[in-house]
């Protein structure tokens, strides 16, 4: 493990932050951007019990070494922007992957025969 070291954090409800797939979006094209070894994390309602990133239950967090990237997503997503220190190399362990994909609904019309 090591150092420690001083993270932007963006914690909301479950689904605020990856629900509708735009999430998922982002940290592909900033990876795209920028690199595959772009430092910013999702961390799943487990995961952020295991960092202690809140005291509620069910929320999911995006942690970046990049406090505007933060400061951006809080603008476009909401949520409880913070700071924290942890171990980058247990993140890029642990949490690596992008947001879930979402759940696909069928918003078609359905019509019934005539």
């Amino acid at each position: 493990m090591s150092e420690p070291q001083t993270v932007s954090v963006l914690v909301a409800p479950l689904g605020q932050l990856s629900g509708d797939g735009q999430l998922r979006e982002s940290f592909h094209e900033r990876r795209d951007r920028r690199g595959k070894d772009y430092p910013m994390w999702y961390l799943s309602p487990e995961l952020v019990r295991e960092f202690n990133l809140s005291n509620k239950d069910n929320q999911e967090a995006v942690v970046a070494e990049e406090s505007l990237a933060i400061a951006w997503l809080k603008l476009r997503f909401g949520g409880e922007r913070s700071e924290a220190s942890l171990d980058k190399e247990k993140l890029w362990e642990i949490a690596s992957a992008p947001p879930p994909a979402p759940i696909r609904r069928d918003i078609g019309v359905k019509r019934s025969p005539n």
